[in-house]
C-alpha cells in the first residue's frame, strides 16, 4: 500500500478519535453543568485568589447577580462589604478543611437582604494541591421569617394572658376615677381651675381606657370571615370615611387603581381596619399636607409572598420617612414613633394580614416618604 494512503488513513483515524474525545468532553461538561443547575443550594466556585470561576443558577438568585457579571471578579467585590463569606473561603483555603457559617447576611445589589447558611470546602486536585474553594449557600430567609413569626406568636400569647388578667383590675378603678371626676366637674361650687383639672382627669382616663381596649382587641382578635372582596372597593370605602379629615389636613388623594385586579379572599371589616390605619398614618406623616397615593396591582406567583398570586395595595405618603432602625421595629407591639401613639396599630395590621395568609411590607426614603404594601392571596388561591 502506498505511504500516502497509509498516512491518510491514520490521519482520518486520529481526526475521528479527536472528534469522539471532543464529543465525550462536551457531554461530560454538559452533565456537570446540568448537575450544578439542578442543585437547589447556591454554589460559587473560586480559585486560590478568591476570583469567581463558576456560579450556578441558585447562587445567581441568592446573590441577585448573573453568572456573567460575577465570573472573573473577586469574591469580596461581588458580595460587597459586611459579609463573612470571603473570610470563610479564605479559612478553608488556608487550613485545607471545610468551614461553616450558619447565619450569614447577604446584601443584594437591589438593597434586599437574604440570610444564608454557608459551607466553604477546599477544592483540590488528585495530588491534594489546592485549586480553589467551593462555597455552598442555602437560603435561610424564609426559616428566619418563620422563627420571627413564632417568636411574635409567643409574645402575643403572653400579651393575651396579661391583658386578660389586668383588664378587669384596671377597668374597675378607672371607671371609679372617671365617675368621681364627672361628679367634681358638675359641682357648681367647684372653683373653675379645679373644674378644668377634672376635665383633664376625664380625658386621661378615657385615653387609658382606649389603650386597654386596644390591648384586648390585639390580644383577643375575632376570627376572620374570609369572602371574596375587591381591594379597590375596600380602599374607596375607607376613603369615604376619612374624606373630611384628609381635606382638613390639606391632603390630596391620588388613585392609581388597577381596574382588572382580581378579588382577594378577605374579611372586609378587618381589611377596612388595616387600610384605615395605614391611611391615617400616611396623613399624620404629612402635617403640612401633601399627596397620598393609593395604588393597586396584581402579581402573578409573587416571590414576596411564597410564590403565590396576590393582589397588592400600596399606601404612599410624602412625609419625612422613617429611619432604618424604626422600619426594623415598626410592627412590634408597643413600638411607636408618635408622641402619643400606643404602638399597637401596625402590630394589629400585621396580625390581620398574616391571618389572611398575606404579607405587609414597609419601604421608606427620607427624600420620597414611606410606602406600605399589603399583599393578599387571590380568592381561590
Amino acid at each position: 500500500m502506498e505511504p500516502s494512503r497509509v498516512e491518510g488513513k491514520e490521519g482520518a483515524g486520529l481526526r475521528r478519535e479527536r472528534e469522539a474525545l471532543a464529543r465525550d468532553f462536551s457531554a461530560l461538561r454538559a452533565y456537570y453543568e446540568d448537575l450544578l443547575a439542578s442543585l437547589q443550594d447556591g454554589v460559587v466556585v473560586v480559585d486560590p485568589d478568591l476570583l469567581i470561576q463558576a456560579v450556578n443558577p441558585a447562587a445567581e438568585e441568592l446573590l441577585g447577580r448573573s453568572a456573567t457579571s460575577a465570573v472573573g471578579r473577586a469574591l469580596p467585590a461581588v458580595l460587597g462589604p459586611g459579609t463573612l463569606l470571603p473570610a470563610l473561603a479564605a479559612r478553608a483555603l488556608e487550613t485545607g478543611r471545610a468551614h461553616a457559617e450558619h447565619g450569614a447576611p447577604l446584601t443584594r445589589p437591589d438593597g434586599g437582604q437574604v440570610w444564608v447558611c454557608a459551607v466553604a470546602s477546599l477544592l483540590a486536585d488528585a495530588g491534594g494541591k489546592p485549586r480553589g474553594c467551593v462555597l455552598t449557600l442555602r437560603d435561610l430567609t424564609r426559616i428566619r421569617d418563620l422563627e420571627e413569626q413564632l417568636r411574635q406568636a409567643d409574645r402575643m400569647v403572653a400579651l393575651g394572658a396579661l391583658a386578660a388578667g389586668l383588664a378587669h383590675e384596671i377597668r374597675n378603678p378607672l371607671m371609679g376615677v372617671r365617675a368621681t371626676a364627672q361628679l367634681l366637674a358638675s359641682d357648681p361650687a367647684l372653683p373653675p381651675a379645679f373644674r378644668e383639672h377634672s376635665r383633664i382627669i376625664l380625658r386621661e382616663v378615657d385615653r387609658l381606657n382606649a389603650l386597654v381596649e386596644a390591648i384586648l382587641g390585639f390580644a383577643r382578635p375575632r376570627p376572620a370571615r374570609l369572602l371574596p372582596c375587591n381591594l379597590n372597593q375596600v380602599l374607596e370605602e375607607v376613603l369615604a370615611l376619612e374624606e373630611g379629615g384628609l381635606t382638613e389636613r390639606g391632603v390630596r388623594v391620588r388613585r392609581l387603581y388597577d381596574p382588572q385586579i382580581p378579588p382577594v379572599q378577605g374579611d372586609a371589616a378587618q381589611l377596612h381596619q388595616v387600610f384605615l390605619n395605614l391611611i391615617r398614618n400616611g396623613t399624620e406623616a404629612m402635617p403640612a399636607g401633601g399627596e397620598l397615593t393609593l395604588r393597586t396591582s396584581y402579581e402573578r406567583k409573587s416571590p414576596r409572598c411564597r410564590g403565590i398570586s396576590v393582589a397588592v395595595a400600596e399606601v404612599l405618603d410624602q412625609g419625612a420617612g422613617l429611619s432604618a432602625e424604626a422600619s426594623a421595629h415598626l410592627f412590634e407591639p408597643f413600638f411607636t414613633t408618635k408622641e402619643k401613639g400606643t404602638g399597637l396599630g401596625l402590630a394589629i395590621c400585621q396580625r390581620i394580614v398574616q391571618e389572611h395568609r398575606g404579607v405587609i411590607e414597609v419601604h421608606s426614603d427620607a427624600a420620597k416618604g414611606t410606602c406600605f404594601a399589603v399583599l393578599l392571596p387571590l380568592a381561590g388561591e
